[in-house]
């Protein structure tokens, strides 16, 4: 009660206090306005340097041209064949991954009619539970009535 009563004299003295309080915490505008500040002269930017190329290597120095071309020529196999095997594992991965969509769609599947079996279960239980509450009340009162 008495909260009550100090909470009714705070509201009350809000409603007093804010019309004179407004006013004086409220800024007067500014009746003239100021100048507008000079700019101040930007600097001229520093020119970013360019940077000079690195000259191209000789891939194989001291070597002949045809040993280059050798050199190369292994290379090119070599990466050509790196190639095939990584093609090769993605054919690999993109059969693995449809074998799991598969999987995970029968498992869905499987997921989903269990819930189904679950549901069906529970709605059973429930109907059982309701006969044995009917039939223990039905036994209950008959034999209180009866008495």
């Amino acid at each position: 009660m008495k909260t009550k009563h100090v909470f009714l004299f705070l509201i009350f003295g809000l409603f007093i206090l804010f019309p004179i309080i407004v006013p004086i915490t409220a800024q007067k505008p500014n009746q003239v306005p100021s100048p507008p500040s000079i700019p101040q002269p930007e600097p001229e930017p520093i020119p970013i340097p360019k940077k000079e190329p690195k000259p191209i290597e000789e891939p194989f120095p001291g070597l002949t041209d045809e040993e280059k071309f050798e050199k190369l020529t292994e290379e090119n196999k070599k990466i050509k064949s790196e190639n095939a095997e990584l093609k090769s594992d993605v054919e690999n991965l993109k059969i693995q991954k449809g074998f799991l969509q598969n999987q995970i769609s029968v498992l869905t599947k499987k997921l989903e009619d269990l819930n189904a079996v679950a549901m069906e279960q529970v709605k059973v239980i429930l109907g059982l539970v309701a006969q044995l509450k009917n039939t223990i009340f039905d036994n209950l009162f008959s034999s209180v009535i009866s008495v």
